[in-house]
């Protein structure tokens, strides 16, 4: 797996993409995941998350004076198309505010925070399980990341073992524990993981 930093047009952070094999030996992504989230690119599947409104990114980008004020961004944005503008999906800030939403409130795991992943179904078939998992710690959204059913061999990524899995799935689809090892990688948006406990 390739880990890639996306900038703007005046040279400012302003997201983070993956990059995993079209050719892995277990078939991942799915049918389902292809083109939405992942995007093929050459010999590979890109999934990407932004960290501005993607609108601005190829356009504007952001001056010094708003990095200065914003950091590495104001949004979490994921993309889940083959257009990053109009394929986007806004993440809520607030965890008050996911109910409406089809994410699954998972489980509190500590120096993570209160997990959620998109739809998840104890009776779901795995080929439609979305690699994107969001954290929230004291309401707020403060992480998200990739949990990608294949085994990917990067010093970036983390193998939880099948036994963990409950932890932070609730409930963990039955599929989950037949298919090969998880790797999954956690993007924190904030200084501290270590006092995250939901």
């Amino acid at each position: 797996m390739a880990l890639i930093l996306i900038y703007d047009v005046q040279g400012y952070i302003a997201g983070i993409s993956a990059a995993v094999s079209n050719s892995l030996a277990n078939g991942w992504p799915s049918t389902f995941l292809k083109n939405h989230p992942f995007v093929l690119s050459g010999n590979y599947y890109h999934i990407s998350a932004y960290f501005v409104n993607p609108a601005i990114i190829c356009t504007s980008g952001r001056s010094a004076a708003e990095y200065k004020q914003q950091g590495v961004g104001t949004d979490l944005y994921i993309q889940n198309g083959t257009d990053p503008i109009t394929n986007a999906i806004k993440i809520p800030h607030e965890q008050s505010d996911i109910s409406s939403t089809q994410w699954t409130e998972g489980k509190c795991f500590p120096s993570m925070g209160k997990h959620y992943w998109f739809n998840v179904r104890k009776d779901m078939s795995c080929d439609e399980f979305w690699p994107v998992f969001l954290l929230y710690n004291g309401g707020k959204l403060n992480a998200f990341g990739w949990a990608m059913q294949a085994d990917l061999t990067s010093p970036r990524v983390e193998h939880p073992p099948k036994s963990t899995i409950s932890a932070f799935m609730n409930p963990p689809p039955d599929c989950i524990y037949k298919t090969g090892t998880l790797s999954t990688l956690h993007i924190y948006l904030t200084n501290n993981p270590a006092i995250d406990t939901c």
